[in-house]
């Protein structure tokens, strides 16, 4: 007989190894560490994950992630539908739908006012019977790179991440250091625990930064695009005015070092700058993944719809 149950640490290997058997490695290792990091780890608290058990056997799993987005004095909890899997002889049975319907009723009695995901065109169908909606692809600010890219090569790279070491710049801000909320924009609330959670401590992606307290900051990674170099920045922020002066001249100075063929963003409410093209950027433009959302105990969502008051970063939406 199937029951269901609430997954603790102890769980860890054998979810981890229902996930191997269930997807395979795919693109993103499938590892205890990483599990550990992106589950029990994050700043947020702990994912709700649930288990379908078949004597004493995990034989289902679906993992909702804590996240925050926050605005003014307004925070919203929130959850991202991410991890899930059913073991290969028992799939057919509806373990998916019955453990994700069951992760909603209990988010929404412990108040938790949105769930949000970025399905692929496969499982899209599946989500929006079960009352998610689309709101189309995030916006992304898109520029050309270096005039003269360079091809994507894997010694360079651990070069670029080694002179613009994630640690070592986040490490620099002061412990209880946090940006204060935009007033009318809903983002993900940036504080140093979280930095050091999400780009220093990840363990299947490396990260660069450039940052200068007080004045700037701008996380980023570098991604192949066929045969050359998108430079991603995941988070960019400013702490004080002008400021986004000094972030031009390091971009320039990354773009040099880097030669991309692209430059990417998304579109930061806390970078601060009286130009129309924050960092000489275009766009936005509706570049980003197709984003569903599902309301919880917060039923209006308008906000959310279409991103008008959601500028989620980069960095906070990637599939990971």
């Amino acid at each position: 007989m199937m029951e269901m149950t609430t997954a603790t640490s102890h769980d860890l290997h054998e979810m981890v190894e229902l996930l191997k058997s269930s997807l395979g490695e795919g693109l993103i290792p499938k590892s205890e560490a990483y599990f550990k990091w992106k589950h029990f780890d994050n700043p947020f608290g702990a994912s709700k994950i649930l288990l379908a058990k078949e004597e004493g056997k995990i034989v289902g799993l679906r993992a909702f992630m804590q996240w925050q987005w926050v605005r003014g004095n307004e925070n919203i909890r929130a959850v991202r539908a991410v991890d899930t899997a059913t073991h290969p002889s028992q799939q057919g049975k509806g373990i998916f739908r019955t453990l994700t319907m069951k992760a909603v009723e209990d988010c929404m009695e412990e108040g938790i006012s949105l769930v949000f995901n970025t399905p692929n065109p496969i499982s899209m169908q599946g989500y929006l019977k079960m009352g998610w909606h689309s709101i189309g692809k995030m916006p992304i600010l898109i520029a050309p790179g270096s005039i003269a890219p360079g091809l994507f090569k894997e010694g360079r790279l651990q070069e670029v991440y080694k002179d613009f070491a994630a640690a070592e710049a986040i490490e620099a801000l002061d412990e209880d250091w946090k940006i204060s909320a935009h007033p009318h924009l809903f983002h993900t609330p940036l504080s140093k625990k979280y930095l050091q959670w999400r780009y220093r401590d990840c363990p299947i992606l490396n990260y660069g930064a450039i940052i200068e307290p007080g004045a700037f900051g701008m996380v980023f990674r570098v991604k192949k695009i066929n045969r050359f170099i998108e430079l991603r920045i995941c988070e960019l922020w400013t702490e004080k005015q002008h400021a986004d002066k000094k972030a031009r001249k390091a971009l320039r100075r990354l773009i040099s070092k880097i030669r991309p063929a692209l430059v990417t963003c998304g579109p930061s409410p806390l970078f601060e700058t009286d130009k129309k093209r924050p960092l000489g950027l275009f766009g936005p433009f509706r570049r980003g993944p197709v984003t569903t959302l599902r309301p919880l105990a917060l039923q209006n969502l308008n906000h959310f719809n279409q991103f008008q008051l959601w500028h989620p970063s980069i960095g906070s939406m990637e599939l990971f």
